[in-house]
């Protein structure tokens, strides 16, 4: 309701004594897309890079792309001898796509709502090592870091969608969006190998999730 209050504020104020002409995009233009809390600490915010692609006047096509990769080394002194220092090396590597269509629907000049669907489908790799250089041993663990944290997964979902634009200046739009669908997530197996000696910890584990979706801020696009 919050957000819907202040898209209805924007409105009135950007729309008073505008023309609405030329104000939709072209067939074969792109947008893109962040996420707008003017409220917030950080108004302007981005979960993943995502673009839309007009095809026909009523049709649009969708893909949100996620890259993550982190990698952290560090020198613990090990024990009381400063003079040791043993190494310790975690990373991971995330990677997400979001296809999806969109269908437009309606005549009006400013306002855009659609019906559409998307599938979403990420996999996030994680590995971490310990090496005591006093001791001349390295404990690598792969699938988590070795404290547990950062569990590596894969997840697939689909998600039908019902939203819209609001054309507030030329090809600059506030819109709105929620979904429904489903989520199904892979945790990944853990090993751990110490020398020639590997262990699991943790195996493969499975969850789905069913319901309703909705993203708290607002989008706002431009297109181009």
């Amino acid at each position: 309701m919050k957000n819907l209050f202040l898209i209805l504020v924007m409105v009135l104020f950007t729309t008073i004594g505008m023309k609405a002409q030329d104000i939709r995009p072209a067939v074969g233009q792109v947008a893109l897309e962040v996420n707008f809390t003017p409220l917030s600490a950080s108004p302007i915010g981005l979960n993943y890079l995502k673009g839309r692609y007009l095809m026909s006047e009523d049709m649009v096509f969708r893909l949100g792309v996620d890259i993550r990769v982190h990698s952290d080394k560090s020198e613990p002194i090990n024990g009381a001898d400063p003079d040791i220092n043993d190494e310790r090396k975690m990373s991971y590597t995330q990677f997400g796509l979001y296809p999806g269509i969109e269908k437009h629907f309606g005549n009006m000049e400013r306002l855009s709502p659609y019906i559409g669907a998307e599938l979403g489908f990420v996999t996030k790799g994680s590995k971490s090592s310990y090496t005591d250089n006093n001791a001349n041993t390295t404990v690598e663990t792969k699938g988590a870091w070795s404290d547990g944290s950062n569990r590596g997964f894969t997840s697939i979902g689909l998600n039908v969608l019902a939203g819209a634009d609001f054309y507030f200046a030329k090809k600059i739009y506030l819109g709105t969006e929620v979904g429904f669908g489903f989520q199904s997530m892979t945790m990944k197996e853990v090993e751990v190998t110490s020398g020639s000696t590997t262990n699991t910890t943790n195996v493969k584990a499975s969850t789905t999730d069913i319901g309703f979706n909705f993203n708290p801020a607002i989008r706002l696009g431009f297109w181009f």
